[in-house]
């Protein structure tokens, strides 16, 4: 449905380190970079894009991007890496019945304020 994704950060070569740790355990990584944009994504493939925005431009009002891994461990070593790059956690890794009886995943806020879920398991 959809070609790629991008978001907005205030500072590019922190986000680079923060999602280069995030991203990692999914086994997605940088396939492109300039001083301008960076692009993640499994076997090189360009799905999601980082660039850098000023002011009031930079978290999506009310966005939310999830990501699958390929495991529990995956999902427990993204949450982990974004907790260390200094994410806050809205949920942590594990399992959340609330959310569906096979979810298992984890939620925060990027450094700049961006949601992302990583998921391993469901409700689909």
């Amino acid at each position: 449905m959809f070609d790629h994704l991008s978001i907005g950060v205030r500072d590019l070569a922190s986000a680079r380190g923060f999602y280069d740790a995030v991203f990692a355990p999914l086994g997605a990584g940088l396939s492109w970079s300039n001083d301008r944009e960076l692009a993640y994504g499994p076997g090189g493939q360009r799905a999601f894009w980082l660039y850098p925005v000023t002011g009031d431009q930079v978290a999506g009002l009310g966005a939310h991007i999830a990501f699958r891994a390929s495991d529990r461990q995956a999902v427990a070593a993204a949450g982990a890496a974004a907790e260390a790059g200094g994410a806050t956690m809205i949920r942590a890794a594990g399992s959340h019945p609330d959310i569906a009886p096979d979810y298992f995943g984890t939620v925060f806020l990027d450094p700049d304020g961006n949601k992302i879920e990583i998921v391993a398991e469901t409700m689909h």
